[in-house]
């Protein structure tokens, strides 16, 4: 799996709970080859989807069955397993999911009347949610702590190393690129300043990055899509760790999962105002491109002892996806599991 984000790591987060096993399935349309099923961790398995009636019995032994779902597509298996407990997990707007159309709008409001908790993800979707759905919960997303805190452990990755050296100020970010990206302010900030490098790491999303004109600048560095475990690698590179989005009807409802990890990894953190981001007391947030230029330098003035970096780390722990899993089972009676 090349991603591995919200459903991925809920998955990890709750196969560590006492007495739970946890079965992740995959359609094997990427990055997942599973013939059957492949053990992950102790309780965690990953079947392949086409086998789901397989091994159907196996989950009816199961003392309590909890099935949790994020897209819309994979209603049909509610009606198969009958669990005792859905959780249905509003992550964005629908918007942007593949094979958007009438049928998820009302697969959506289905399963939010269904489901024994909504997790939305954001306070626009919450109340988006209110109304309508059964038991809505504002449960953001989170960051692995234990493995975002080991980051200043690593090397640099050797595909940035030589150049991140030649610069006075490495600005970076990884994560989709996509129209949602503020191209135009990265433009902006790399002629403002040379010394200044920009690391963009992540795919391709919607084929805006060929025609953005990032390639022009030579303190724009983009490298393709990392596996989840090389991330650290890039991050360790970072003196700020940005998120540059435009503001729009998705990033008005945006959660960013990097925005946790780069606080467990206790990177500065400069993003643009989006709702998810102004919460939390670390985060540096502009307008536009005169306030990030001046919130990079103080960013970059601080000192080791400066009261901001106990805050990045606090937040960072509160906001860990064992916190969020523990949110979620509470939600729907489990609080014990």
């Amino acid at each position: 799996m090349m991603l591995f984000q919200r459903p991925q790591q809920l998955a990890l987060s709750y196969a560590k709970k006492p007495d739970v096993t946890v079965v992740y399935l995959t359609a094997n349309l990427k990055n997942d080859q599973v013939a059957f099923a492949e053990r992950v961790k102790p309780h965690l398995w990953l079947v392949f989807s086409g086998c789901f009636e397989e091994i159907m019995p196996i989950l009816a032994n199961a003392k309590k069955t909890v099935m949790s779902l994020s897209w819309t597509i994979n209603k049909p298996y509610v009606d198969m397993l009958r669990p005792e407990k859905l959780i249905y997990e509003y992550i964005d707007e629908l918007e942007i999911f593949d094979k958007y159309d009438e049928n998820m709008l009302q697969d959506h409001q289905i399963l939010m009347g269904l489901a024994d908790v909504t997790v939305c993800t954001a306070t626009k979707l919450f109340n988006q949610a209110k109304g309508k759905a059964r038991n809505p919960l504002l449960s953001p997303n989170a960051g692995d702590y234990a493995f975002f805190a080991k980051t200043e452990t690593y090397e640099i990755s050797p595909q940035i190393r030589e150049k991140v050296g030649k610069y006075q100020c490495v600005l970076g970010y990884y994560g989709a690129l996509a129209s949602w990206f503020d191209y135009d302010l990265i433009k902006e900030i790399a002629r403002r300043k040379p010394d200044w490098l920009f690391v963009l790491v992540g795919m391709d999303y919607d084929g805006t990055l060929g025609k953005s004109g990032i390639g022009e600048y030579d303190n724009i560095l983009y490298i393709p899509p990392q596996p989840y475990q090389e991330l650290p690698r890039f991050l360790k590179a970072f003196d700020i760790a940005t998120i540059p989005f435009v503001i729009n009807e998705i990033t008005l409802s945006t959660s960013p999962v990097k925005l946790f990890e780069y606080m467990a990894a206790g990177k500065p953190i400069l993003t643009s105002k989006m709702p998810e981001c102004l919460k939390y007391e670390s985060v540096r947030t502009y307008q536009d491109a005169d306030e990030f230029c001046a919130l990079a330098e103080e960013l970059l003035a601080l000192k080791p002892d400066a009261p901001y970096w106990n805050t990045l780390k606090c937040e960072a722990l509160k906001n860990t996806w064992d916190a969020r899993t523990d949110e979620i089972l509470n939600a729907i009676g489990l609080a014990d599991t």
